[in-house]
């Protein structure tokens, strides 16, 4: 018999990590990445034998779409869709020069990260493990991506 196996699923969820030093600016082929500490709703699966059997049942989709609308309190679902409609907003501005990571708030390693980062409030938004904005208001968060991938943008007709 297999044994359940806890897996966090999202929409947003895009768990490939990248680590970057401090002051050392992007090479061209890296994306920014962003990590969004946020309380997400979750869903476990199964251990991939027994998905396979219950991805064939309408009976484990009807329960999985429940699982995931009754995961967070319904203000915590808006804030969640307000983030999720903002990260699609930035990769349909940036694309590939972006790579988001979303942590669960109450995960271990949600928690971890805001004792790292000392956040408080969520959701946190954390720019290339170095700047944060706290909070629904995106525009300081927008503003702090732009800015970083901006600086790494090469110029024109400088001679180094």
């Amino acid at each position: 018999m297999c044994q359940p196996e806890g897996v966090l699923s999202n929409a947003l969820d895009g768990r490939l990590e990248a680590r970057y030093q401090v002051g050392v600016r992007l090479s061209p082929g890296k994306p920014l990445t962003i990590d969004v500490i946020a309380y997400a709703p979750v869903a476990f699966f199964h251990c991939l034998h027994c998905e396979l059997i219950w991805q064939q049942s309408d009976v484990r989709a009807k329960d999985r779409r429940e699982q995931l609308e009754t995961s967070l309190p319904r203000d915590l679902m808006e804030q969640y869709q307000q983030l999720s409609d903002w990260v699609r907003q930035m990769i349909a501005a940036h694309g590939p020069r972006l790579k988001f990571r979303i942590v669960d708030a109450a995960s271990l390693e949600g928690w971890l990260k805001s004792l790292w980062h000392r956040v408080r409030h969520y959701p946190a938004v954390i720019v290339d493990g170095k700047e944060q904005s706290v909070g629904l208001q995106f525009e300081r968060a927008t503003r702090l991506i732009e800015r970083r991938l901006a600086s790494d943008l090469p110029t024109k007709g400088r001679l180094e």
